[in-house]
């Protein structure tokens, strides 16, 4: 007999036998050999066991009382991964064994059983399930990894078809039928490649190669083929794996003309990277020229003489600052303060400004016509970028009109799909701000380049530096938003789209009046590493009614806390060779928890600034900074918990 406990110990055997005391008996013996059984007592509930669970063997009664046991083994051979079936009968006919063996029965036994010889016959027809088993999972193995390969793969001999995988006939569009008709090569080959692969056919060549497919339906495309020589039944034969070239070839080509477009591309990261080097000492500058302007404005009267100068200058360094911003904006490594805003009082504010004003009294014949959507949904904005996006757009359609053109602007709520959305079908509210104007318009050559870098169609030193388009571009990208444009014929039409939220507004600021920001003398520790920083904030704060102390690095401003308290602590972001903004804020907030912060920096870089915000300081404010913009950040972070 043979020893096959821990085989049996895993085997699952299905009973199939409407003699309940037969099937009981043979249940006993087969688990004495640790066996595991199951019993059906009819055909039915043999097929609903198979359908619920996996066996390895099944035992079957011929004739069973609601069906033929025969139906139950063709059920069993139709279906995938079945078990070896051996067949029980009491009719000892030669007609009833050749037709079990015939259906695919493993073997056939008469009643009453010879248990010895079952036992044998089942130890043996295991053995041959599980070998079957391999086989097919072999097989399948086999299939799935050819069909798996992302080339197309073909045996044939001489040029004569043979076999392929499914990626070789999508590849080509042709059915295996189609191929076996005559020589294959010609009819997946170009003319141009054909003689050529076909001498190295001829030659025995093997190896690499490159050559020009061609489609059923005759479209050309490059493909690369990788032949060598194997034994297939018996015949020796060629096997070809052949890859689609198309998307490298386009990769090529895109690479290409990225190439062409690196040397702009080059040009405004080493300006964006200057400027980030730079940006944090040359607002410092700056910062002495616009807040001694208001140092000296918020002590003068609007008649006196030379307030108005004093306000040029003050204007000018904005205007400096900004151009700094600008090529940071650009290099995508700065970042600015959001909060909620109406954007038709951005445009209406945009319209006093003195830049604006300036620019448009060089074209006294241009009209500018608004229609502003009332009760317009708010959106969450840097008004200073906002401004910057309006001076641009604006006056590229100024320059566009000329003379005696019309501009005109509007707004409106509406629903948009962003196209660089992760699931750019799904329509979102936005709120689109619109500026269109009569003039020439845009070629369809400009067109598709007016918002890169130094592109320009103006004659550069005298209205443009190509820039401007780009900043519009990157602002409008930072808000999370997006730009298109059109012609209109005549003239041309941009349309600018940011997400529209349902906060409620933030009142934008007056620079003519600081009175209502005065402080009740509240305690403020200025952190920077530049001593005239200090300084010069103190004195602003002083006007607005503030207590302050300086500190010049992080570590002193610690030390400070730790024997006084403050109410508020400007802090720089860049600093020294000790802690920076982020790293004295987290060591502050050890002390105390709740200690209100603001970012008061010439620089922050995004992922410091991020974390600072993240730990709980209230905004960011770019130097240089202006009295009201200071007093009006410093009443919001000291009013809100």
């Amino acid at each position: 007999m043979i020893d096959g406990d821990e085989m049996n110990s895993f085997a699952n055997i299905l009973l199939v036998d409407d003699e309940e005391r037969f099937t009981k008996s043979l249940h006993t013996i087969l688990s004495h050999y640790h066996y595991s059984c199951t019993e059906a007592f009819s055909g039915s509930e043999a097929v609903k066991l198979l359908g619920e669970r996996s066996f390895d063997l099944a035992l079957l009664d011929v004739d069973l009382p609601d069906m033929s046991g025969y139906t139950v083994l063709e059920h069993i051979k139709t279906s995938n991964n079945g078990p070896t079936v051996i067949m029980l009968t009491g009719l000892n006919t030669v007609e009833t064994a050749v037709m079990a063996l015939k259906k695919g029965a493993y073997d056939f036994f008469t009643k009453p059983i010879n248990y010895d010889l079952l036992l044998k016959t089942i130890a043996r027809a295991l053995q041959h399930n599980k070998l079957c088993r391999e086989l097919e999972a072999g097989e399948e193995r086999f299939r799935v990894l050819v069909e798996a390969s992302w080339e197309g793969l073909v045996i044939h001999s001489n040029g004569r078809f043979l076999e392929a995988n499914d990626q070789f006939l999508s590849m080509f569009g042709y059915s295996k039928n189609e191929l076996k008709e005559g020589q294959f090569l010609d009819k997946i080959l170009d003319p141009s490649s054909l003689q050529t692969v076909c001498d190295r056919i001829e030659r025995g060549i093997l190896g690499n190669y490159e050559a020009i497919g061609r489609k059923k339906e005759g479209q050309l495309f490059p493909i690369e083929a990788k032949t060598r020589s194997m034994n297939y039944l018996g015949e020796t034969v060629r096997v070809c794996a052949i890859r689609d070239l198309s998307e490298r070839v386009k990769a090529e080509e895109e690479k290409f003309a990225l190439n062409r477009k690196l040397e702009k591309a080059n040009k405004i990261r080493s300006l964006g990277l200057m400027a980030g080097a730079i940006a944090h000492d040359l607002n410092n500058i700056l910062t002495g020229v616009v807040s001694y302007s208001d140092l000296l404005l918020a002590q003068m009267q609007p008649e006196e003489r030379f307030f108005p100068h004093i306000r040029k200058i003050k204007e000018s360094g904005k205007r400096a600052a900004a151009v700094v911003s600008d090529l940071v904006t650009l290099s995508r490594g700065n970042s600015v303060s959001r909060t909620v805003h109406n954007i038709n009082d951005i445009i209406l504010s945009h319209f006093k400004s003195i830049e604006h004003t300036e620019r448009l009294s060089h074209y006294p014949g241009v009209l500018i016509k608004t229609n502003l959507k009332k009760n317009i949904s708010n959106v969450c904005c840097s008004p200073q970028q906002i401004h910057k996006v309006l001076l641009n757009m604006i006056g590229n359609a100024l320059e566009a009109v000329k003379e005696d053109g019309i501009i005109a602007i509007s707004t409106q709520d509406c629903k948009f799909a962003h196209p660089m959305s992760l699931d750019a079908k799904t329509s979102r509210d936005y709120v689109k701000l619109t500026i269109a104007d009569n003039g020439p318009g845009i070629s369809q050559k400009d067109l598709e380049h007016v918002f890169e870098p130094f592109y320009s169609t103006k004659v550069m030193g005298k209205s443009g530096t190509g820039l401007g388009l780009s900043i519009v571009w990157n602002t409008v990208q930072e808000h999370d938003g997006w730009i298109e444009i059109k012609n209109n014929n005549p003239g041309a039409i941009f349309e600018i789209f940011l997400p529209s939220t349902a906060e409620g507004t933030c009142t934008l600021i007056d620079e003519s009046d600081y009175r209502p920001l005065r402080g009740n003398g509240e305690t403020i520790l200025l952190i920077d590493d530049q001593a005239e920083q200090n300084e010069t904030v103190s004195e602003l704060l002083s006007i607005l009614g503030y207590r302050t102390f300086s500190a010049s690095s992080g570590e002193e401003g610690l030390a400070f806390l730790r024997a006084h308290s403050a109410h508020l602590v400007l802090l720089d972001m860049i600093m020294g060779d000790g802690l920076n903004g982020y790293e004295t804020y987290k060591e502050i907030l050890q002390i105390n928890p709740k200690q209100r912060a603001i970012i008061i920096s010439g620089y922050a870089p995004n992922e410091d600034y991020r974390e600072t915000i993240n730990l709980g300081a209230s905004m960011l404010l770019e130097k240089p900074v202006t009295l009201v913009e200071l007093g009006s950040a410093i009443k919001h972070s000291l009013s809100h918990e």
